[in-house]
């Protein structure tokens, strides 16, 4: 295969569904966990999505946690043809710390603007995600190395290559 060839990730329409499930439901249980006395002092982003999650049924769940394993198993198919894969870290120049989504975007969650880090993570693919220089603006962006089911030492051998190859973009 090329260096650089275009790929699409399989799912892709109804990745973000199936991971919203899988996360907001996630989100549901840990705040449970949380004695009412204290969940004041969890995030109010958190509890947001922890309150969606836990309007997620067991029926939609279950889909879910099927669709997951099948977008997995079609990640590594596709995995099967590269040693990696790389992709930007986010899809978007970082923006004001202490905000879920940067101001005046029109995104409402953080996972809108994750698409080349939250479908990996419901995969189970290892990643590891480097500094890759900045944007004109100065601000840093990066990349992300993404390997097989299994393959954590290849990936964590590529960063790390990456890295001694290109001490300029270390921040």
């Amino acid at each position: 295969m090329g260096a650089r060839e275009p790929i699409a990730l399989p799912f892709a329409d109804t990745i973000t569904r199936d991971f919203e499930a899988h996360w907001f439901s996630g989100a549901a249980a840990r705040l449970r966990l949380v004695p009412d006395e204290k969940r004041g002092l969890v995030d109010p982003g958190f509890r947001d999505i922890a309150a969606r999650g836990a309007a997620i049924g067991a029926d939609e769940l279950v889909a879910a946690q099927m669709a997951r394993g099948a977008f997995g198993a079609a990640m590594d198919q596709l995995l099967d043809r590269y040693d990696v894969l790389i992709a930007p870290g986010t899809a978007i120049p970082a923006f004001a710390a202490g905000r879920l989504v940067p101001e005046g975007s029109g995104l409402t969650d953080w996972h809108q603007w994750a698409g080349f880090t939250f479908p990996i993570n419901l995969s189970t693919q290892p990643a590891a995600v480097v500094p890759n220089g900045r944007t004109r603006d100065g601000l840093p962006t990066s990349l992300q190395f993404i390997g097989a089911r299994g393959a954590d030492a290849r990936v964590l051998a590529v960063a790390r290559a990456y890295e001694i190859a290109m001490p300029e973009y270390l921040i």
